[in-house]
């Protein structure tokens, strides 16, 4: 199999490509990869093709990597979900110093592994958790497997929240304010999730909602994309106000009941901080994990 490293491809080929893949993401659209403002490639063959930004390292080393603003990049094309055809992709990648991927995990892909050698290098991957509720029923449906927790906390939203449309520098500005501390904010972090929210708002691709309180006071809000049957939860913020008045399950709950019918899966995107990982489980979600896999390449004089 010839797998071609390519800089600048035909975007009606990588449509074709996205499209056979069954659970389509946002991330993996030409014109997203773009708005990130980093140098990005992909390898493929017939049957895959797999996405990955690359540049130096703080330490100077080159490197492939998931950017800022992406919680996974590929693999598309008809071979994504078989780990035959995506281990031919991940060993067709350039022979960077390190490498670090996240993906979408093949059926079949083995179980997590420590590290090990393999071809020259050090390499391992893990599972990382990603939550996400099967829309493809009634809201009623959808209602009954909320855990009694949230039926409580939905129950207790006090106050006239109101619905309302948005913008992502609000949003941001929220959450700096409110999370800011309570979360590491990476470089180059804030500019990656404006230029992907603002680019799928301008695409007609996603939007920003928000739970407004009396006054006109901002309770919580939260930017989701649309990517085929899918919408996901992209990025949210939520004020102590709103914390105490259940705003964010209100805002879900609200936006779920829009949903069912127009998408089959509401993907929350993942979280190792079990707050979240409860406050997604509580909707009646489920853990579908992706791949997190890296490598460090040895040269040859040193192997």
């Amino acid at each position: 199999m010839i797998f071609r490293l390519e800089h600048n491809p035909n975007p009606e080929d990588w449509r074709a490509m996205w499209s056979l893949r069954p659970d389509r993401f946002p991330y993996d659209h030409l014109s997203y990869l773009d708005a990130l403002g980093v140098e990005w490639a992909s390898v493929g063959s017939d049957e895959v093709v797999l996405p990955f930004a690359y540049g130096r390292s703080a330490f100077g080393f080159m490197q492939a990597y998931c950017p800022l603003g992406a919680q996974r990049l590929g693999p598309m094309g008809s071979g994504a979900n078989e780990a035959r055809e995506v281990r031919k992709a991940l060993d067709a990648l350039p022979r960077y110093a390190r490498l670090r991927l996240k993906l979408s995990k093949p059926n079949d892909w083995p179980e997590p592994t420590s590290w090990h050698w393999r071809n020259g290098g050090w390499e391992r991957w893990q599972e990382m958790p990603n939550y996400e509720l099967n829309l493809d029923s009634s809201y009623e449906q959808v209602f009954g497997g909320f855990s009694s927790q949230t039926r409580r906390n939905l129950s207790k939203a006090t106050g006239n929240q109101l619905w309302e449309y948005s913008n992502p520098d609000e949003l941001w500005t929220y959450f700096v304010q409110n999370q800011g501390e309570k979360y590491q904010i990476p470089k180059g972090y804030e500019r990656a999730m404006k230029s992907a929210m603002y680019h799928m708002l301008h695409q007609g691709r996603g939007a920003v909602w928000a739970a407004i309180g009396e006054g006109n006071q901002w309770l919580a809000g939260m930017f989701v994309a649309f990517s085929g049957d899918r919408a996901v939860l992209l990025f949210s913020a939520v004020t102590p106000e709103g914390r105490q008045r259940n705003s964010m399950t209100w805002l879900v709950n609200e936006f779920i009941t829009m949903a069912v019918g127009r998408w089959k899966i509401f993907d929350f995107e993942g979280s190792k901080a079990p707050g979240l990982a409860r406050f997604y489980k509580g909707f009646g979600a489920e853990n579908s994990p992706y791949l997190s896999w890296e490598r460090w390449n040895i040269p040859w004089p040193l192997r």
